[in-house]
């Protein structure tokens, strides 16, 4: 039985090879992996040899392989025509010792991703063709049989799960301290399993919980992927981060110019596992930050022949989407905020995309794009999961950390404001309903990333960004407001003047009571405050 490979810690490239991965679908590997005359029926030298295990190919995809009965080549390979091999058995281990950690460690060094403007992956990364004919694609055959057996881990971790809901009505759950605030699970007050546990102890007013140990992504169970999912993670690049310096000016570049924004990220805390090897902030968060960053760094290595970033966003997108898509990360909160700075990239008309950052353009492409590649859906993403672990619900009542409870606080806000900005960019509806929320209104002190109350953090935030981020939210309830009253379905059929005059007058006091730090003036502004201003 193989022994699923653990993939190594994110290393940092010493090259920018992989900045230009090429997109699925659009280069074949090299001819070399095509079947030899031998293999292709037909041919006045095939020849079927029997064989007595599957093909290298079928084993890698996980399909039934007919090599064994009806010879080499099997059906699939000759389908797809591509060189049938049959694996050489294996040595018998020693000791049962699983592969040790340099053999792990050679594994990225031995199958490097591909090269910029290359169109080969090496053999091992992708055992078989990119490109097939259509007649080729969604045929019948008993080797798309699906799998009718279960392994054992498998069962028994099923078995481990089915007992989840139970740990919700042990003793004191109720008002167990949560540790992790990634790791919360939320009960509205109309689950039938927050009326059992409401009804054993007499708790009205908790919605959060902590989440059963049991719960954990595939991060924790990593040792436990196969061969298939890691080789995916490591053709797409996944684990692999940019030179340290470009990678620190990408941070930075977030920092300076994103997260003011977007401010979904504890800077003291990632900041200090950033420069931490031994414990590394999360992979996927990482490449999304890098992500929105490339859009506003200047870096010449992160440019193509035009001057434009928009390969090397690509790049850190598929990397964070390949890690997103495996469910690589079970911190819920990490989730969230990957999830909103994955929206900073978008894909235009026939898989290109536009780096312009004027709003014209910006919306054009976007609108033209695909519809699960934008803001838009990535945004709606985020709200869904943030809302399952109850960050639509105020958690000051909550056994949360009070800097844990700030940072809520900003990213459903940052949610909100994403909401109705995109809706209002786009001509789509709102997914958050405000009367759904009851989550204090952010304030100025809820940026304030202390840990304790002896020791400030590192980082403390910039006034102009709170007032930017505090003023927005307010335009944001007001274009909610207009959103409602001008522009919804229902509102065509009950035109009301009314409505209109409110609108206006809500805005008239929203420029009046504009901070002047942040406020817009022909003679004295600055860009934070032009910001503001274009959204008003």
């Amino acid at each position: 039985m193989d022994v699923p490979r653990a993939p190594p810690t994110a290393v940092m490239s010493t090259e920018m090879q992989d900045m230009q991965d090429t997109p699925p679908g659009s280069a074949s590997v090299d001819g070399g992996n095509n079947a030899p005359n031998s293999q292709i029926p037909g041919h006045p030298s095939f020849r079927r040899q029997r064989a007595s295990r599957a093909c290298e190919t079928c084993h890698a995809r996980k399909v039934r392989c007919d090599a064994a009965s009806l010879g080499v080549p099997c059906t699939n390979c000759v389908a797809f025509s591509i060189e049938c091999k049959i694996p050489a058995p294996k040595r018998k281990k020693t000791g049962g010792k699983k592969e040790s950690d340099s053999e792990r460690d050679s594994y990225v060094e031995t199958n490097p991703s591909p090269v910029a403007g290359s169109d080969t992956f090496p053999p091992r990364e992708a055992p078989y063709r990119r490109e097939f004919a259509p007649e080729k694609i969604g045929i019948n055959t008993t080797s798309g049989m699906p799998e009718t057996e279960m392994s054992e881990a498998y069962v028994a971790q099923q078995n481990v799960n089915d007992g989840t809901y139970t740990q919700y009505m042990k003793p004191k759950f109720a008002r167990a301290p949560i540790k992790e605030a990634g790791r919360v699970a939320y009960l509205g007050e109309s689950s039938n399993l927050s009326l059992l546990v409401q009804d054993r102890h007499g708790t009205t007013d908790v919605v959060h919980y902590p989440l059963p140990e049991n719960v954990r992504g595939a991060r924790a169970r990593i040792n436990e992927l196969d061969n298939v999912e890691i080789d995916i993670l490591h053709q797409r690049g996944a684990f692999l981060l940019p030179p340290r310096a470009l990678c620190d000016e990408l941070v930075d570049a977030y920092f300076q110019w994103i997260a003011p924004v977007v401010p979904v990220i504890n800077r003291t805390k990632f900041m200090r596992r950033y420069r931490d090897p031994k414990n590394p902030p999360s992979l996927l968060l990482l490449q999304a930050i890098l992500l929105a960053g490339s859009r506003v760094c200047n870096n010449p290595q992160l440019m193509d022949a035009n001057g434009s970033t928009t390969p090397a966003a690509m790049t850190f997108y598929k990397r964070a989407k390949a890690l997103y898509d495996a469910n690589y990360e079970d911190d819920r909160v990490t989730i969230v905020q990957s999830l909103i700075l994955m929206g900073w990239y978008w894909e235009g008309p026939e898989g290109s995309t536009t780096q312009q950052l004027d709003i014209v353009t910006f919306v054009q492409a976007d609108v033209a794009a695909d519809v699960t590649k934008n803001v838009f859906y990535w945004s709606r993403v985020a709200v869904i999961v943030a809302q399952g672990s109850g960050m639509h619900r105020s958690v000051e009542g909550s056994q949360l950390s009070r800097a844990d409870k700030r940072l809520w606080k900003r990213i459903w806000w940052t949610l909100f404001t994403r909401d109705r900005s995109v809706a209002v960019a786009l001509g789509r509806p709102c997914c958050i309903n405000i009367e759904d929320s009851d989550v204090e209104m952010i304030s100025a002190e809820d940026f304030l990333d202390d840990e304790e109350i002896d020791r400030p953090a590192k980082y403390q935030p910039d006034p102009i960004h709170v007032q930017f981020f505090l003023n927005y939210v307010k335009l944001c309830e007001i274009m909610g407001l207009v959103l409602a009253q001008q522009y919804s379905v229902a509102s065509k059929r009950r035109p009301n003047a009314i409505d209109l005059t409110h609108s206006d007058m809500a805005l008239a006091d929203w420029l009046q009571n504009c901070p002047p730090e942040v406020k817009w003036e022909p003679q004295r502004h600055h860009f934070w405050s032009a910001l503001l201003h274009a959204n008003y």
